[in-house]
């Protein structure tokens, strides 16, 4: 397989990451289901449902930028800030919840992959 073939697959693994959590726009039974919380408000529920939507303007980024390298370190810079800052505070703060720990060791994955595309996109156009 070709480094572009690769690079390619994966920023299409860590877009699909990213977009996955905008079904929770469709409702709170979305929501619950994918965090195991108790959306206990309309507030919650809206900024919830907010964040569904930007995660899929960071995930459609880089399942566009899979097919526009052009934009591929943009996406990369939205993508790795998104995961990483997850990452971080995940790690500095306390949780009980294991659907989290399912969010960080996806995000692990997405960021993995995320280092790996830039690194076959960079030494491609070398």
């Amino acid at each position: 397989m070709n480094k572009e073939v690769f690079a390619k697959i994966l920023f299409l693994i860590a877009g699909l990451i990213n977009f996955a959590p905008v079904a929770g726009i469709l409702g709170d039974s979305l929501l619950t289901s994918a965090y195991a919380i108790d959306v206990a408000s309309t507030d919650l529920s809206l900024l919830l449902r907010h964040r569904a939507v930007l995660f899929g303007i960071v995930g459609g980024l880089l399942l566009v930028a899979a097919f526009r390298p052009a934009l591929r370190p943009v996406a990369s810079v939205c993508g790795f800030v998104s995961m990483i800052s997850f990452a971080a505070l995940y790690l500095t703060g306390e949780h009980d919840n294991a659907k989290l720990d399912q969010v960080f060791w996806f995000d692990v994955v997405g960021i993995v992959s995320l280092a790996a595309a830039m690194l076959l996109h960079k030494h491609q156009n070398v």
